[in-house]
């Protein structure tokens, strides 16, 4: 059976031979290429697409800032104006073009939906006390449903013109006819519903939490699961001109999670549970002057993860006419709040960086814009122009159907480890007439950019490589400027410069001295014999008349898997790190204890381990020290060494010396001397007549020096004759000498 330590051992031993991938002499490169390079930065009127592309985006700028933390739903009515639910103050705001003004103050905490009625009144949802207000457009409003439950998460209306109502704690759906009287269209396990949508045919579709559930009901008011997602939440819900339900969903979890039972915490100091009011538009929408956002995406199918790592925040979710389940996309970085139908997809608004993505039906994505917020709560459509609402904090954003003028890309900060010295700066661009790009960087040694970083560079004029003239320090940041012309936008699809680390000096941080004898076999062997870890070839003499072929017959002996024992052989190993990643190579000397010159035992070392056969050198107390190099990964002028001396350790490779004697009986007895010259006796035992050892113990009652006496009385067979009694003893280090005693 294998022991802990040796497994440990050998798993270190296969790590050891492992090449490092990094090494200081090298270059190192920093590139930014993917869309998820591009998302880690900070943009300002840029898009950034699944295929790793940055163009100039629509143009947002704000239209209405009602002075309040959250805006949860928007509405528009026929004449255009554009209605604004807000919290925490429960108030509905109206913008015209660029005026806003209060319009309906609802006396509760929050507005979370919004919906324009047939008959011409504003209908508002609000939450902690649960009620629907019809306001008329005067801003003169009425309760005109007070539902049992304590929240409203979403209204719209079916095709008959009945108001539908999703609400928490409960959660159920209410279907309420124009004289406010209501029947139950949905009652679920759930506790909230938090999301309606209606599509052509009539049918209804809503979103739960905390089971993540899409429910269908159709026109003859039978309910059908649509699908059952692995998260906790429905946050809006859109149907498609096509037949398609979209849902935005975030927070998941493991499909047989027992979490259905749990209530969702609801507090209107944070995002609502509700993605909004629906808003029916009929008419198509594009952002035409937008095409190098949205004709540039290419329909090949992408993968729909914009972030690499970490559990899934959020999901797009689209359910097709035949029940398959298709995710556009999903990010473990973003949370989806809002949704919006476009041609050939919808529009999504993020958080917590307030971004706006259009994500296509074949699985391609554009972040369009992000806006100087933390999450976007609400969209809607103004004919060719898109309605952003937002909150922490509360604004009312238009996307344009032009792109900006300009647009800025911020890079996330590169740490290179230590201090580095720049090389060439290149990019990938399309840079069409009348349009340019300017690429700035700067440098620093604080995590952060602070006054002490140097100020942005000059803008670099050559794209296949101008040399960065930042300061050399440990981080180093891009700044990327992009300026359009008629309506045409440049395009970046990768940055990329080169670094050289300063060399640091390397570490040797322990070194083990194993027990003697202890030898460890190599994992693979060439020669088909066992070859120990650590020897060179050869340096064990034959110490049998087989020789080699004694060698191969080892295991045998003492064998703990690839743990062996092989005497005279003494085993080191040793754990060293370079803080550059740089491939070590070692020097292993020794020297004797009470003397101060060191020998060299092995150069060029190149695993942490060394077993040495000590038969070369005399007895004695000795030491090892391992000095580590960078050099195989650097110019000599810069290699960089560091070295350990190892604790004092004993050698003895000879057996101690043994006489014996019988002493005047009766009963007979056997006087026994064992002297050691360097390291102390550690067993003596005696056998009669061939039979079994059996352990004696030194006069003095502990073998602790290297000088022992015994006198010890065997026990003899019955019977006449003389016997002979055997003795041996062995020291700390495992050498064996024996003698012979004839007793009457």
């Amino acid at each position: 059976m294998r022991s802990p330590a040796a497994r440990t051992f050998v798993a270190a031993a296969l790590a050891w031979t492992a090449p490092l991938a990094a090494h200081a002499a090298q270059p190192q490169f920093w590139k930014i290429e993917d869309a998820r390079d591009f998302l880690d930065g900070r943009t300002e009127g840029l898009s950034i697409d699944s295929e790793g592309r940055m163009r100039l985006a629509p143009a947002a700028k704000p239209v209405h800032d009602p002075e309040a933390p959250y805006v949860w739903a928007l509405a528009r009515d026929p004449k255009g104006r554009v209605f604004v639910g807000t919290g925490n103050e429960g108030k509905v705001f109206v913008a015209d073009g660029a005026k806003g003004s209060l319009f309906f103050d609802s006396g509760e905490l929050e507005v979370h939906a919004l919906a324009w009625g047939p008959d011409g009144r504003l209908y508002v949802g609000t939450s902690p006390d649960g009620k629907v207000y019809a306001v008329d457009a005067a801003g003169k409003g009425e309760a005109f449903y007070d539902p049992p439950e304590r929240y409203v998460w979403a209204l719209a209306f079916d095709r008959g013109g009945r108001l539908l109502v999703a609400t928490g704690a409960e959660g159920k759906v209410y279907r309420v006819d124009r004289q406010g009287k209501a029947e139950t269209l949905l009652s679920t396990a759930e506790t909230h519903m938090t999301a309606l949508a209606v599509d052509g045919a009539g049918n209804v579709y809503a979103g739960s939490a905390p089971g993540g559930i899409l429910y269908r009901v159709d026109a003859q008011g039978k309910v059908f699961v649509l699908h059952d997602s692995p998260f906790r939440e429905v946050k809006a819900v859109e149907a498609g001109p096509e037949g398609s339900v979209y849902a935005a969903v975030i927070d998941g979890r493991e499909k047989d999670e027992a979490a259905r039972s749990a209530p969702a915490l609801v507090a209107p100091q944070v995002p609502p549970t509700s993605g909004g009011a629906e808003v029916t538009v009929t008419e198509t929408f594009s952002l035409p002057g937008a095409a190098a956002v949205a004709a540039g995406v290419p329909s090949a199918t992408k993968p729909a993860e914009p972030a690499r790592t970490g559990p899934t925040k959020g999901a797009l979710l689209r359910v097709l006419p035949s029940g398959e389940v298709d995710t556009l996309w999903t990010s473990s970085e973003e949370t989806p709040h809002s949704l919006a139908i476009t041609k050939g997809g919808v529009w999504m608004g993020t958080g917590n960086k307030g971004q706006v993505y259009r994500v296509l039906d074949d699985r391609t994505w554009a972040m369009v814009a992000t806006l100087p917020a933390e999450q976007v709560t609400a969209l809607a459509r103004d004919g060719e122009k898109l309605l952003a609402a937002t909150s922490n904090p509360g604004r009312v954003h238009v996307l344009d159907s032009k792109i900006s003028a300009t647009g800025e890309f911020t890079s996330k900060v590169r740490d290179t480890d230590t201090v580095s010295t720049w090389g060439r700066l290149r990019w990938d661009a399309a840079v069409p007439a009348g349009t340019r790009i300017e690429v700035r960087t700067r440098s620093g040694n604080t995590g952060n950019p602070d006054s002490t970083w140097t100020e942005w560079s000059a803008p670099y004029a050559n794209a296949q490589g101008d040399a960065v003239t930042s300061e050399r320090a440990r981080f180093l940041q891009v700044k990327v400027t992009l300026h359009g012309s008629d309506a045409t936008s440049p395009e970046v699809s990768s940055i990329a410069t080169a670094y050289l680390q300063r060399n640091l000096r390397p570490l040797v941080q322990s070194i083990t001295v194993h027990p003697p004898g202890e030898v460890f076999q190599k994992p693979l062997s060439l020669t088909g014999e066992i070859e120990i870890l650590g020897l060179e070839p050869g340096a064990l003499p034959d110490r049998s008349p087989a020789g080699a072929a004694a060698r191969s017959a080892l295991p045998p002996a003492t064998s703990y898997s690839r743990k062996l024992y092989q005497k005279g052989v003494q085993t080191f190993s040793w754990k060293a790190e370079d803080p550059n990643g740089d491939t070590l190579s070692y020097e292993v000397l020794y020297r004797r204890v009470g003397e101060t010159r060191f020998r060299v035992l092995r150069r060029d070392v190149a695993e942490p381990v060394l077993a040495w056969d000590t038969t070369t050198v005399p007895n004695g107390r000795y030491v090892v020290r391992v000095a580590a190099s960078d050099a195989p990964g650097n110019p000599e002028s810069l290699a960089l060494t560091a070295d350990r001396e190892s604790g004092a350790f004993e050698v003895d490779n000879t057996p101690p010396v043994v006489t014996a004697q019988a002493a005047a009986g009766p009963p007979a007895k056997v006087r026994m001397q064992v002297k050691d010259d360097s390291s102390p006796v550690r067993r003596a035992e005696y056998s009669v007549d061939g039979g079994e050892w059996e352990e004696v113990h030194p006069t003095d009652g502990i073998s602790d020096t290297t000088d022992e006496s015994y006198e010890f009385t065997p026990r003899l067979p019955s019977g006449g004759g003389s016997h002979m009694v055997v003795v041996r003893a062995m020291d700390l280090l495992g050498n064996v000498a024996s003698a012979r005693v004839e007793l009457p």
